[in-house]
């Protein structure tokens, strides 16, 4: 259920120039924001122009569409051929037990809807097959992955590389939680994976802990709104610009000891290329089109 999109602006100085451009009510709505830092206009435009793929509407991907959203992204397209299923509630905030049953993705849609009318949204409630994400990947600047099974986090990592595109993705299961920041110059997920010990390690195996899925979630989104207010640069040479972000790394939550006390966070490695990677081998060159980037 597509919907239209609005944007934002503002600072004391930039106001004039914000409601010119924005609604009355999208001025108001996205007012804290744009009081961030003397550039907030620009941020708040560069987010509304921006275009992302959210696949798997679960645990991480119900709070990061909220967050993106709520925000004011300009476009987003929701991906999830699951139902709400009961053991969902916990942790997936949009459904509620009237909804256990209908489309994920549709669901989603009209909450995020009445959460935010402004931005566009398109639904896709079905599991795609390589044609039908590859439309979809065209439409986007940015892929987000949230789901939660090895197959369909090594098919879209394939199709991001083929496209040319960055990848921000995430996954939770048991107490244990990665993030993964990817471009075309940087390895791929599938350089990193141990397939066979992959499959096994998912929440229905394992069991998830609701915390951990809405703070990975957040750092996730997090990470997105930098990305997507930032200056654009080509989608080939974001991990060669100082972007401020981690491109070519994974990160993974960890507790440790510090005198006294048990800190926790996450901890950010470098991603090393694997050399008899296929999907790095036969990936099709980048394309030097311009992505909303740091």
């Amino acid at each position: 259920m597509p919907t239209e999109t609005k944007h934002a602006k503002t600072q004391r100085s930039d106001i004039q120039h914000a409601k010119a451009t924005l609604s009355d009510a999208e001025f108001i709505r996205y007012s804290r924001s744009l009081m961030l830092g003397d550039d907030g206009d620009k941020r708040q435009l560069r987010l509304k122009n921006a275009r992302v793929l959210l696949l798997g509407l679960g645990g991480l991907g119900c709070p990061v569409a909220t967050t993106l959203v709520g925000a004011g992204i300009g476009q987003l397209i929701l991906v999830d051929g699951d139902k709400v299923e009961l053991s969902n509630l916990p942790r997936q905030s949009l459904y509620q037990t009237t909804d256990i049953g209908k489309p994920k993705a549709e669901v989603a849609a009209v909450r995020l809807h009445l959460h935010n009318p402004h931005p566009r949204l398109t639904v896709l409630a079905c599991r795609p097959d390589d044609q039908q994400l590859r439309q979809a990947i065209t439409a986007c600047d940015v892929l987000v992955d949230c789901s939660d099974n090895l197959p369909t986090r090594l098919q879209l990592n394939r199709l991001a590389r083929e496209a040319g595109k960055p990848l921000f993705a995430g996954a939770v299961s048991g107490h244990s939680a990665q993030l993964y920041l990817l471009s075309p110059a940087t390895a791929c997920y599938q350089c990193l994976v141990d397939p066979d010990w992959q499959a096994l390690q998912n929440c229905r195996t394992l069991g998830v802990d609701p915390a951990l899925v809405a703070l990975t979630a957040q750092q996730l989104a997090l990470l997105l709104l930098r990305f997507l207010q930032a200056e654009p640069v080509p989608y080939a040479d974001v991990a060669q610009h100082d972007t401020g972000l981690p491109f070519g790394h994974y990160a993974r939550y960890q507790q440790w000891s510090q005198g006294q006390s048990t800190v926790s966070g996450f901890h950010w490695y470098a991603l090393q290329t694997n050399p008899l990677c296929d999907c790095c081998a036969h990936a099709t060159a980048a394309n030097h089109f311009t992505a909303t980037g740091v």
